[in-house]
C-alpha cells in the first residue's frame, strides 16, 4: 500500500513540472520529488526504480540530461525537462554521496 501512494504521489508530483509552475520549484523541492521514487538516500522500495546511492556524479548527471533532452524517456522522469544544468549537478552530488551499502 505505501508504495502505491508513494507512487501515486510522485505521479501527481510529477504533473505539476508539465506547467510553468515547476521553474519556481527550488532544487530541495525538486529533489524530495527525486526522494518520493528513489528513497531518501537512493534506495527505492519499489521494484524496478534504479538505485542511486553511490553511483558516481557524473553518470548520474548524464542520465538526467538524457532524461531533459528527451534522448531518454520515461513518463515518471518528465521532472527532468525543467532542470537546470546547476540542479542535475546539485542532485547528482546528492545521490553521488549516499552509501551504496
Amino acid at each position: 500500500m505505501r508504495v502505491l501512494v508513494t507512487r501515486v504521489a510522485a505521479i501527481l508530483i510529477g504533473l505539476v513540472f508539465l506547467q510553468n509552475e515547476a521553474k519556481a520549484l527550488d532544487v530541495q523541492d525538486k529533489l524530495e520529488l527525486c526522494q518520493s521514487c528513489h528513497g531518501e538516500h537512493g534506495h527505492p522500495e519499489m521494484k524496478g526504480v534504479p538505485i542511486l546511492a553511490g553511483r558516481p556524479t557524473q553518470e548520474l548527471a548524464q542520465q538526467l540530461e538524457l532524461f531533459r533532452n528527451g534522448k531518454r524517456e520515461n513518463p515518471q522522469m518528465v521532472m527532468a525537462k525543467h532542470l537546470t544544468d546547476e540542479e542535475i549537478q546539485e542532485l547528482a552530488a546528492y545521490f553521488s554521496r549516499q552509501p551504496n551499502g
